[in-house]
Parts: C-alpha cells; structure tokens; sequence
C-alpha cells in the first residue's frame, strides 16, 4: 500500500504531469506515477532535471520565507515561540517533502512555470549575428521616464528569482494570492503540527496561527512579481507597445517577461498563461501563437531556441522538423488554435477531460 494518500480525483488537474498517469492507476504509490509521468509522458513533456531542481529551488525558498514571517509574528506568543525554538532549523519544507501531497497541483504548475522562467532569465546576450532596430531598442530604455522606474523594478524582481541558494535559502514569494494563501495555510499546519506535538493540543495554538496568517495575507503584495511588473512596463508603453518591431526585439534582447507580456497583449491572454503555454504546451500550440503574432518562419526558429533550456527536446534536428511544419501552417488554423485559448482555463480543462474520457 503507497505511503502517501492516493492523488486521484481531488488533486488530478490537466497542468500536473501526473494527471493522466494517476487518472489510470490510482493505486500507485505517489513516487512511481511521476517516475511514470516524467518516463512515459503522454503529453510531450520530458523529463528535465534542471526544471525539477529550479522548481525545488522556488518552492522550498519561498516556504523558507514565509516559516521566517511566522517565527518573527509568533514571538510573543511565549508557549509557541518556545517550542518553535527547539527546532531552530527549517521545518516547513522538509515536511513538504516528506508529505508531498500537502501541495495543490495548481501551486506546483505554477511553481515550474516560475522555475522555467528562470531558467530562460539565465541565459545573456543577443545570438551571434543579430542586431537590433535603433528605434526599437530606444523604445525599451531604460532612460525612458514613462517606463524607466518599472523597468528597474523589473530588473530587481527577476534578480529575485535568478539568486542562487538551495532549496532552504529563503526566497520572496512574490506569487498570486490564491496560491500565497496555499503557501501560508501549508506552512503554518507544518509549524503547527511541530508545536502541538512539543506542548500538547491546544485551540489557542490554532488560534494563534490562524491570526498570524490572516496578517500575512492581508501584507502579501501579489504585484511585487516579476509578471505583473512586466504587464505594466507594456501598459505603460501605449500604444508604442504595439511596434513591429518590438517584439523580435525583446526575444533577441533575452527580456523574456517583456516578450511575454506583448504577446499576451496582442494576444488578448494572461501573461502567466501564455507563459504556460510557451514553455510546457504543445508544440502546435506554440506554433499558433507565433503565427497568430505574425511571426515568420525564421521568427519562430529563434522561438523555439530560446526556449531549448526548458524543453530539451528542441535539438537541432528536431528544430528543423517544427520549422518545416510551421510553414505549412495557416493563419486560418492559428486563430482557431488561439481562439479556443482564450476560453476560461477551467471550462477548458474540464471540457478537454470530458473529450478524453469519451474519446477512450
């Protein structure tokens, strides 16, 4: 019998690579669907050890932070800060990791969308043998008084996400409020747990928790990402942001949230989920994007090497096989593609599992 509580029903979603692993073996022990999941993946999706790490890297340092947040609010609570002090070295994510179902599949999607996203911030410099438009490149100066100060904020909050350290190095978690709220209430059953067990049950312990959670998320700043801080740098560009030539520029550039951020304008998506869609969906999703932008066939081959340290798979042969499938792409076909993005994530998600049942 799996040491863990099964995943299936109440945790499958269509964004985890487990899904459809879990959603045919529920018995299965927790660990050997996502060796399942990452060996066989039904989706497309390999196994990239580098985005697990960065993944681990997210989640452990922004539980790290927020265990931090609760120590310092939880001081004056004498019991509870005594006990807390026995256990001087992080608790709340050696317990996640020990209880791995303590995470939503929405947190962690979200998680390894943030982690590759670093991943790709981490790569510098335009290719070789490109050059950018003057006039374009003036367009993202930092010199620029409309957007200069969120450009600079941009440039600190993915700096953020860049800083290296393990998985207990304490990170912001600069994340949207409904998964902050899982983050908080995830932390503080773990501290929590710790606490009764030093000093006995007790509802003023729950009590105290619950009060210093509620505080943190009334404090928590869901703007200060570096996402949104990219959509106002677009916002606050007008209609400049809708140059030709900016786009290409951004992607040369290596501004990969810039990039993000102007698509998903013209686009009319979330910035996060055509991120989402860019880094871990199909390939002719990515395909219908690029080409619903405009983007030509030498265009999409930049995309697509830009996108090599998130999805390995993108080898020099297998680049030339999507170029060759792009062109035979419509823009009839792309739209249509597009369209159906738009519709609400979980309209989508359910309508497509529906699809797959009657489809089996």
């Amino acid at each position: 019998m799996s040491a863990y509580p099964t995943l299936a029903g109440s945790t499958l979603a269509d964004c985890w690579p487990m899904t459809r692993v879990m959603a045919g073996l529920s018995a299965v022990p927790v660990g050997h669907a996502i060796d399942l999941a990452f060996l066989f993946p039904l989706d497309g999706r390999e196994r990239n050890d580098a985005l697990i790490a960065e993944t681990r890297r997210h989640l452990g340092g922004c539980l790290r932070a927020i265990e931090i947040a609760f120590r310092a609010a939880l001081q004056d609570e004498a019991p509870i800060a005594a006990a807390l002090d026995e256990w001087p070295d992080p608790l709340c994510w050696p317990t996640v990791c020990a209880q791995p179902t303590m995470l939503g599949p929405s947190l962690l999607a979200h998680m390894q969308m943030r982690a590759g996203i670093s991943l790709l911030l981490r790569q510098s410099g335009r290719p070789e043998g490109e050059s950018a438009d003057g006039e374009a490149e003036s367009v993202l100066s930092a010199d620029d008084p409309t957007i200069g100060n969120a450009l600079s904020a941009l440039a600190l909050a993915e700096g953020r996400w860049l800083t290296t350290g393990g998985e207990d190095e304490p990170l912001r978690p600069d994340v949207p409020a409904e998964y902050f709220a899982e983050l908080v209430w995830t932390a503080a059953a773990c501290l929590a747990a710790i606490v009764q067990r030093v000093s006995g049950s007790d509802d003023a312990i729950i009590a105290a928790f619950e009060r210093a959670g509620e505080v943190l998320l009334r404090r928590h700043e869901e703007a200060a990402g570096p996402i949104p801080i990219a959509d106002v740098v677009v916002r606050q560009l007008g209609d400049r942001a809708d140059a030709p030539e900016l786009l290409a520029l951004a992607l040369s550039q290596r501004q990969f949230l810039i990039f993000i951020a102007l698509a998903a304008r013209r686009l009319r998506m979330e910035s996060a989920q055509l991120a989402d869609v860019l880094l871990f969906g199909p390939m002719d999703q990515v395909a219908a994007l690029n080409r619903t932008l405009g983007g030509s066939d030498s265009d999409y081959v930049h995309l697509l090497l830009a996108l090599r340290p998130v999805r390995p798979s993108l080898t020099d042969a297998a680049i030339v096989v999507q170029a060759e499938r792009y062109q035979s792409l419509h823009a009839v076909q792309a739209d249509a593609t597009v369209s159906a993005l738009r519709t609400p994530a979980a309209f989508r998600a359910k309508l497509d599992h529906l699809r797959r049942v009657t489809a089996g």
